[in-house]
C-alpha cells in the first residue's frame, strides 16, 4: 500500500527507516552540516515528530560509490525480505540520506548492518574498511541504548563505532560535540 500524502505529493505522512551513507569519516563532518540542513528545510514542511531519526551511519567508500537500490534484511522468523530504497538526497559520492520502503521501527539496526554487509558483498567483518555509527535520538532512554549497543558490538565486534545521536532539528551530535571528561580524547 503506498504511503498517504499531506498536501504535498512528495513528503509521506509517516515516518520511515533511514540511514546515511557516508563515504570516509573524513567526510562525517560535512555530511552532518548538510543533513542539519536538509532536515531544516524538510522540518518546515512537516510536523517536528515526523522527521526521521536516523538509524546509522554506514562508512564505506564502495558503499557510497555503488548505491543499492534495496536491501535484503532479516526477519524474526529467519526468512528474508526485500526492502526497496525509496528516496536518497545527497551529494553523490560523498554522502547519501537513504529512505527504506518500511517503517522506522520495523528496522533494527543490527538487521541493517547485516544487510548492508550482504548488500555490498563483505563476507569477513573484521578485515572490513567499512563501519556502522549507531544513531540515537537524543532523548532515548539510556537503558535502551546500552542494550542495543550490547546486541550491536556482540555481533559486530570490529564494526561498530561508539554511537551519537541526533538532537530534534535532525542535527548529528558528533563525537567531538558531545561533552567528555577531561583527558579523555574526543
Amino acid at each position: 500500500m503506498p504511503a498517504t500524502y499531506a498536501g504535498d505529493e512528495d513528503m509521506p505522512t509517516e515516518s520511515r527507516s533511514a540511514f546515511l551513507l557516508v563515504r570516509s569519516d573524513g567526510d562525517l563532518e560535512r555530511a552532518s552540516e548538510d543533513l542539519a540542513a536538509y532536515l531544516s528545510i524538510l522540518g518546515r514542511r512537516l510536523p517536528a515528530s515526523d522527521v526521521e531519526t536516523v538509524q546509522g551511519i554506514w562508512i564505506d567508500e564502495e558503499g557510497v560509490a555503488n548505491l543499492p537500490c534495496a536491501l535484503v534484511l532479516p526477519d524474526a522468523a529467519g526468512a528474508r525480505r526485500t526492502v526497496r530504497i525509496l528516496e536518497t538526497t545527497g551529494i553523490n559520492g560523498i554522502w547519501m540520506l537513504c529512505w527504506l520502503e518500511t517503517a522506522a521501527s520495523a528496522v533494527s539496526r543490527v538487521d541493517l548492518v547485516a544487510a548492508l554487509l550482504d548488500c555490498f558483498g563483505h563476507e569477513d567483518a573484521t578485515t572490513l574498511a567499512a563501519r556502522f555509527i549507531p544513531v540515537f535520538a537524543g532523548n532515548a532512554p539510556d537503558s535502551s541504548v546500552s542494550a542495543e549497543l550490547q546486541v550491536l558490538e556482540a555481533r559486530y565486534p570490529e564494526l561498530v563505532l561508539p554511537p551519537i545521536y541526533q538532537d530534534a532539528g535532525g542535527s548529528l551530535v558528533l563525537p567531538s560535540a558531545q561533552p567528555h571528561d577531561e583527558g579523555t580524547p574526543s
